[in-house]
């Protein structure tokens, strides 16, 4: 007990030092400031920055470990004020999905019955009560929209399994393997319809699971390169991985002889059982997300969907004119003799077949086309981002050497009618991955990265 309040108190002074030095300390600064000692220090300042975010990075003058803490100090896994506002917007809309996915089934097949069946009863109400009128047995039909509207929401549903496939350029991603059930696929694809198909979820940990299986490979070692070779992202954020990494999996952060700064974790390297296989290594190039897609469904299932629905919403506009007519409308039967149609204004048969159906109708439509602009945005993001890590590939794969723009796009297999998107991409990699560019004697630009090639090769 006593040396975690010792450990604690530690922390607490560090805390001070770091705000009173608007975040930028080093472990030497630490010792000299406090008097503890240096070991002390590492393991205070590892539980600082499991607290909040830092970056580690190398003094250009002294050579020494500097971290930079985000100033004023920011927890981690704290949201700020913008992402709260999504994640409350997110929340809602998931809830919305819940609601309308839960009596898309009803709204859609059940009151595509209940409308034949009203037709049915419109066309035969002239007819004697004497014949024969019985309906089609409708048994099977409202057993089989139980049945899909059951299977839709079992945990299978979001356990199914997923699969790698490529596009037309050979991009591979991941997506869902189609439902075999096609009872149930029919439920599925109107909410795919509506909503657009599902997609495999983000895993949070996944680039951390991926980190540490890196690191076991390479026999303990990882840097900020190799962050960036894995996932992307900027030096800037490279820097608060491995800082993040250093605390998270007990890893030791030093200058090599090279002046390249490297995290080493030998505790890591300790693994016993064959079983586990931990996190799958998939280099930022590979990692590209599966196209967005409008529904998912072949153009006779949307066709058959959009049908349905076009029906249901002319049905409920017809029998809400009906019933705001219904004290003029008189009905007769073979008689002669006046039908009671005092039923026909009931508020429930009203709202139940006239307004909620065109409401729900109106939105099955709307979603889709607002979803259009969606789609199409996130699909050219996509296709920025596929050039972003084919670049980044390059550079990766050639990291040796410096290169000029018509090697970088031969070797990351860009057709030259991309060129001005590609130069506008690789002027913002150069100040995101620390590099320089230089002009040949020709006067054309020569693009380096020696900070990515003194770190990715180190093994």
């Amino acid at each position: 007990m006593k040396s975690q309040e010792s450990e604690q108190k530690i922390v607490s002074s560090l805390e001070s030092i770091v705000k009173k030095t608007k975040g930028k300390v080093s472990p030497e600064d630490l010792s000299a400031e406090t008097g503890y000692p240096l070991h002390q220090i590492n393991d205070a300042l590892a539980r600082l920055i499991e607290l909040y975010k830092a970056r580690v990075t190398m003094d250009s003058d002294t050579g020494k470990l500097v971290f930079k803490f985000d100033y004023p100090l920011f927890k981690r896994g704290k949201k700020t004020l913008k992402e709260l506002m999504f994640v409350f917007v997110e929340a809602l809309w998931k809830i919305f999905k819940f609601i309308y996915k839960a009596s898309i089934g009803i709204v859609l097949i059940a009151y595509t019955v209940i409308f034949v069946l009203i037709l049915f009863a419109l066309m035969f109400a002239g007819r004697s009560n004497d014949n024969d009128s019985r309906g089609p047995d409708i048994g099977p039909i409202i057993g089989g929209l139980f049945r899909g509207l059951m299977d839709a929401f079992t945990i299978s549903m979001w356990m199914r399994p997923y699969h790698y496939t490529a596009d037309q350029y050979g991009n591979r991603y991941r997506q869902y393997q189609s439902e075999p059930n096609r009872g149930r696929g029919f439920i599925q694809s109107v909410f795919s319809f509506v909503f657009g198909p599902d997609r495999p979820p983000y895993d949070p940990l996944e680039d951390h699971k991926e980190a540490a299986a890196f690191i076991r490979k390479n026999n303990g070692k990882i840097t900020a390169g190799h962050i960036v070779a894995l996932t992307g992202v900027s030096y800037f954020e490279a820097e608060s991985r491995l800082a993040e990494y250093a605390a998270r999996f007990s890893g030791e952060l030093y200058i090599n002889t090279n002046g390249v700064l490297v995290g080493e974790f030998y505790d890591l390297l300790n693994k016993q059982s064959s079983e586990l296989r931990g996190g799958q290594i998939v280099f930022y190039e590979d990692e590209v997300e599966a196209p967005y897609e409008l529904t998912g469904n072949t153009s006779g299932r949307n066709a058959a969907i959009i049908g349905m629905n076009s029906f249901n919403l002319i049905m409920s506009i017809v029998l809400i004119n009906l019933f705001s007519g219904a004290a003029q409308l008189t009905l007769y039967d073979d008689l002669g003799k006046p039908i009671n149609t005092d039923f026909i204004v009931s508020p429930f048969l009203t709202i139940g077949l006239g307004y909620f159906p065109l409401i729900f109708s109106i939105l099955f439509f709307i979603i889709p086309i607002i979803r259009i602009f969606y789609v199409k945005r996130k699909n050219a993001k996509r296709e920025n981002d596929i050039y972003r890590k084919k670049l980044v590939g390059a550079f990766v794969r050639n990291h040796t050497k410096s290169i000029t723009l018509p090697e970088i796009m031969s070797i990351a297999h860009i057709d030259k009618k991309y060129e001005e998107k590609t130069k506008n991409i690789l002027e913002k990699l150069v100040i995101e991955l620390r590099g320089e560019i230089n002009i040949d004697t020709m006067g054309n630009p020569i693009y380096s990265f020696k900070r990515l090639s003194a770190e990715l090769g180190i093994n």
